[in-house]
């Protein structure tokens, strides 16, 4: 990868997700040049999460889609399976898998078989699920305690760590004990896939200074990135762990269209239901450390504008740290969504590369 990198978000949640969409998408990213398809991961998925979490299409897409529509929500990993079978070049991430109901020699056995049925192309984003305060019910409906999901997500991890480099593997945690596994294919890339791991809160800090290749952020705006990244390298010279060796990334939203005030009229709607969904998930960095105005941080921490206000703002983020950005774009229609990729590829992406 040389420059920055960059990467897109695949559409495989709500109305406009479906299997020809999905295999189209992905071609296309890796024909426009993009380092990786990313996909996100719930188990549960309702129509209250279509409306207020969007990560593909809209508030648009969803209003016009009616009360009827099925909610709609390809698995993560057998997303990455299937995009693996119809690209040769391009990177397959999750962002981010969520650890704490996951079976991890099974899920270690997933990401392995992927990594070597795509030669190697595998990021994987590991993480602890997302807050109940955005109407998540993962761990409710499966059973799985929010109480130690931290914990939960460092041993699925540490026991899935095992299972990828040595046979037999055994480990003995708390909540993951095994002996003896025998566990085959292993990863391509060795000694396993590169690890993302996003949040912002303190425990989440600590995952990605004990594991993580690269921090994967959101909600952060550039002016917020000095005080995150010094946190960060604090963290890991504390572990022995050079600081150059973690990738900053940052996951944005982005609207693009040929005007500035057109690109925040189609923003308008989704920023809107950002404000309650995403409550209590922003202002980290911030000199208050604390969220006073989701909706505006929201706004602030992503991409509105033409292609020369999208390159002039991620020049902000370059300069403030950031070496490679996921972007969710938000779109009413899936030929939108090209149009805006297209754009991106052609008119802003060359500028840092």
């Amino acid at each position: 990868m040389a420059g920055i990198g960059f990467g897109v978000r695949l559409p495989v949640a709500g109305p406009l997700a479906q299997a020809a969409t999905i295999k189209q998408a992905v071609i296309t990213a890796e024909e426009l040049g993009f380092d990786t398809a990313w996909v996100h991961d719930f188990v549960i998925w309702t129509k209250q999460l279509d409306e207020l979490h969007i990560s593909c299409g809209s508030a648009d897409a969803v209003d016009a889609a009616g009360p009827d529509y099925p909610p709609v929500f390809y698995e993560s990993l057998a997303n990455l399976a299937f995009c693996a079978a119809v690209t040769e070049r391009i990177r397959l991430g999750v962002a981010v898998l969520c650890l704490p109901y996951r079976e991890p020699i099974v899920t270690a056995k997933q990401i392995a078989t992927i990594d070597a049925l795509s030669g190697g192309r595998v990021d994987l984003g590991i993480g602890q699920g997302a807050p109940k305060q955005t109407f998540n019910v993962d761990f409710e409906v499966l059973g799985i305690p929010r109480s130690n999901k931290t914990a939960r997500t460092r041993e699925h991890f540490e026991a899935m760590r095992k299972v990828w480099t040595e046979a037999p593997a055994s480990y003995h945690g708390e909540m993951v004990q095994f002996e003896d596994a025998i566990v085959y294919p292993r990863p391509v890339q060795a000694p396993y896939p590169p690890i993302w791991i996003g949040g912002s809160a303190p425990l989440s800090l600590d995952l990605v200074a004990d594991y993580a290749d690269g921090w994967l952020s959101f909600f952060v705006p550039p002016a917020h990135f000095p005080t995150a990244i010094a946190g960060l390298h604090e963290r890991l010279e504390a572990r022995g762990r050079a600081p150059a060796s973690l990738t900053i990334a940052s996951e944005l939203y982005c609207v693009m269209a040929e005007t500035t005030a057109e690109a925040e009229r189609r923003a308008g709607p989704t920023m809107d239901r950002f404000g309650a969904a995403m409550a209590g998930t922003t202002g980290r960095f911030s000199p208050s450390g604390q969220s006073t105005d989701t909706y505006a941080e929201v706004y602030e921490a992503s991409l509105v504008g033409s292609p020369a206000d999208v390159r002039e703002r991620l020049a902000e983020y370059v300069a403030a740290g950031v070496g490679y950005f996921e972007l969710k774009f938000l779109y009413r229609t899936i030929d939108e969504m090209f149009w805006q990729w297209r754009t991106f590829a052609d008119e802003v992406m060359p500028a840092f590369r």
